[in-house]
């Protein structure tokens, strides 16, 4: 009788039954992501040697890249213009051209003339980013939130002051003469008297019209740091070539 061949050997990470484990498959697609799939942007920093402080209170000074309009909650982009380095100066941490990204809040309060922005996300050149904790933009003069131009919309808030008091008036005119007058003539009025109100609702609607604060592109940003930040030497990073 033949000998019966030896089975061939079992792989450490293989299921005896020959199939493949909801966690092994779990692991397969953590460590090679299918095709269309973008990979956890934070998962490909990589920097060698230690992270130095930028302490509290630090200035990033940027330029916005993008015009923001107070009517809208909206996405802000500022570039860095100015190298910040260790506190012994002797290590490039951010270089000028790094993109900080934030959000814009929009205006929800009368006689407001600056828009309150905030930043979460620091990209440099070459791919490595950091998460901020929502630290808030500044004007150049150090005020919070940013101004620029502000329109308070006052020919259009005078126009319906006007037109509401007038349209007022011509109902109360008509309502005089109300008990003098004949069937016909009454109802006209009470159609006016509707016509009157329905008009006046609409015309309230432009005595509450929020400013608007645009900021254009080009506008100086300076970002206060509210907390100590954490980064490696610039040239410490170790990106992959293919971002």
């Amino acid at each position: 009788m033949q000998p019966t061949p030896p089975a061939p050997p079992v792989a450490a990470n293989a299921h005896p039954t020959g199939t493949t484990t909801a966690e092994e498959t779990e692991k397969r697609a953590t460590e090679s992501p299918s095709n269309g799939t973008s990979p956890n942007p934070s998962a490909l920093n990589s920097a060698d040697g230690k992270d130095y402080v930028i302490f509290e209170g630090t200035i990033l000074e940027t330029v916005l890249l993008n015009r923001l309009d107070g009517q809208f909650t909206g996405p802000v982009e500022c570039l860095v213009t100015t190298d910040i380095y260790s506190h012994d100066r002797q290590h490039l941490l951010i270089p000028s051209g790094s993109k900080i990204i934030g959000e814009a809040k929009r205006v929800e309060t009368f006689g407001q003339t600056r828009l309150a922005v905030s930043f979460h996300r620091l990209i440099m050149p070459d791919g490595y980013s950091v998460n901020l904790d929502q630290f808030k933009g500044m004007n150049q003069i150090g005020d919070t939130g940013l101004r620029d131009q502000v329109n308070n919309h006052y020919l259009e808030i005078f126009g319906a002051s006007l037109a509401v008091g007038a349209v007022g008036g011509i109902a109360e005119a008509g309502s005089d003469g109300l008990l003098t007058e004949s069937g016909t003539q009454s109802m006209e009025q009470g159609v006016g008297e509707s016509l009157g109100q329905t008009s006046q609702r609409i015309l309230d609607k432009f005595l509450n019209i929020l400013p608007t604060v645009t900021i254009r592109e080009g506008h100086r940003v300076k970002i206060y740091l509210s907390g100590d930040l954490e980064v490696p030497d610039y040239a410490n990073h170790k990106m992959p070539s293919d971002l």
